[in-house]
């Protein structure tokens, strides 16, 4: 089982990870993706409820009604079975 890492240091390549986010707990599957026009954020890869605080399930710095949304503050690899997506792209990885 992985520890915890800071998010600072997770991967900003599309792949999930599973990401610990204050007032959320720690079961979330994100990754970051390009969302368009140079903006890339966090984002849901499985069916779950984003913090209410993110905009269309999107992570900004600010959201929508100016507020701050709620960043993932730790984060570790997915599960083995979190997602199709996620297994795809494990098979693909070279490590």
């Amino acid at each position: 089982m992985s520890a915890w890492q800071p998010i600072e240091t997770a991967p900003r390549n599309g792949r999930t990870i599973q990401a610990r986010i204050p007032g959320h707990g720690d079961d979330n599957l994100i990754s970051y993706e390009f969302i368009g026009d140079d903006a890339w954020g966090w984002t849901f890869t499985t069916d779950q409820e984003p913090p209410d605080d993110w905009t269309d399930g999107w992570c900004w710095a600010v959201n929508d009604a100016g507020n701050a949304s709620t960043q993932p503050t730790r984060w570790k690899p997915a599960p083995p079975s979190s997602t199709a997506t996620e297994q795809k792209e494990q098979s693909h990885d070279p490590e």
